[in-house]
């Protein structure tokens, strides 16, 4: 666990930060099953779920490249701020939709919309904040420390919200989830961020090329880029989408589905307390080997197991998320040039992502037609089959924890 007394954790200006992280964390995991069952109490098919995940997530992609390249040009915790600023909206009108019983769902997916564009310039600003504030030598560290926040968040969102959904209504989560926002942009007012100089600020489309220049000279990034989003297309997207409605249908509902998200998240706690003390070597060789942990999950919801084993499996998946997030952004802050990070973090996310939308959309078709378990085991299979292809990179296998000098 975190303790307090960690020397990246002394730093006042990285305090805020660390808050300011921990609180937008804990809102984004309010939001899945207050968006979720909230759609399904609305009526929606698998299909109408999928296309409400699109409608959040598809901004992301399409404005993470632009965010990447303005979270390098301008202040990256002005950027942040107004991210959360904007959620803090969003969020807090979908409550009042939620909570007045006027909400439909072309109500959700719009203001998930906005919610996720804002997302697509928080985080790679966020990213390349920590390069700004945290000396090189202590980034794995704060990484670490900031990933076992997360999924400390994580841990205890999903059953808060399954707890508000169920108690109290969909919107009523909602409405803590735009003050998880509120809290974080407070923290952001109040952190002093150092300045950071900017030799010549040039033009967006040549920040873009620069930025790709970057990224695509180096395999290494690429290969990770492609592994995710394979795994995000093919394995967890369908994963979201089915899962809520095997939960709601066959396990009882929020609280089921709570249970395996608690599951997934003890494991990425005990990933990141992992990481926190594990220096590998060779940090990518691991990271793109550990995937294969999320097939159990998948193979075990398609035969419908009950709900305590499916929790047990989720916590290996939950290890391999911590341990691979970890590893690449400590990578990509440790081998990518600082003025570069947020922009090389967004042409990263935005490839990464880019298959998520696709498979949200095609999800809950796919279930109704070829049958859910056939969906979520092709998922496992290829959670299996996405190592061989990242490793057959010469620089994913050989890439050291520190930079050459």
């Amino acid at each position: 666990m975190i303790r307090l007394v960690s020397p990246v954790l002394r730093d006042p200006a990285f305090r805020w930060y660390f808050l300011a992280r921990t609180s937008s964390h804990l809102g984004d995991g309010l939001i899945g099953i207050a968006l979720l069952f909230g759609a399904l109490r609305l009526g929606a098919s698998p299909t109408e779920v999928g296309l409400v995940l699109l409608a959040g997530r598809l901004p992301v992609v399409v404005l993470t490249l632009l965010g990447g390249v303005v979270g390098d040009l301008l202040s990256r915790r002005a950027v942040m701020l107004a991210a959360d600023l904007v959620r803090f909206a969003s969020q807090g009108l979908t409550a009042v939709l939620m909570i007045t019983g006027a909400a439909a769902l072309w109500h959700l997916a719009a203001l998930q919309a906005v919610a996720g564009a804002a997302t697509a310039f928080f985080t790679p600003a966020a990213a390349g904040l920590v390069a700004d504030v945290v000396p090189e030598s202590r980034r794995r560290q704060a990484n670490a420390v900031l990933t076992t926040a997360q999924n400390a968040a994580t841990l205890v969102a999903p059953a808060l919200s399954a707890t508000l959904v169920a108690a109290a209504g969909a919107g009523v989560s909602f409405a803590v989830d735009a003050a998880t926002f509120a809290v974080s942009a407070g923290a952001l007012f109040a952190m002093k961020a150092p300045d950071r100089s900017v030799a010549a600020r040039p033009a967006l489309l040549a920040a873009l090329r620069h930025g790709w220049h970057d990224f695509r000279t180096r395999p290494w990034l690429q290969a990770t880029t492609i592994q995710v989003a394979v795994i995000n297309g093919a394995c967890i997207s369908p994963f979201l989408v089915i899962g809520p409605v095997i939960a709601d249908r066959r396990l009882g509902g929020p609280m089921a589905w709570a249970l395996i998200g608690n599951g997934y998240a003890v494991g990425a706690l005990l990933g990141s307390a992992i990481a926190l003390r594990w220096r590998p070597r060779r940090p990518l060789l691991v990271a793109v080997t550990i995937p294969v942990a999320l097939a159990p999950l998948l193979a075990l919801l398609a035969a419908g197991a009950p709900t305590p084993l499916l929790a047990a499996a989720a916590v290996p998946a939950g290890v391999q998320a911590a341990l691979y997030a970890v590893l690449t952004e400590t990578a990509r802050q440790t081998h990518v040039p600082a003025e570069l990070v947020a922009r090389t973090t967004g042409f990263s996310t935005v490839v990464a992502l880019a298959a998520a939308p696709l498979g949200m959309a095609l999800a809950g078709p796919a279930a109704e037609h070829v049958g859910a378990e056939a969906v979520l085991l092709a998922g496992a299979l290829i959670a299996v089959l996405s190592t061989p292809p990242a490793l057959a990179v010469r620089s994913v296998r050989r890439l050291p924890a520190e930079p050459v000098r």
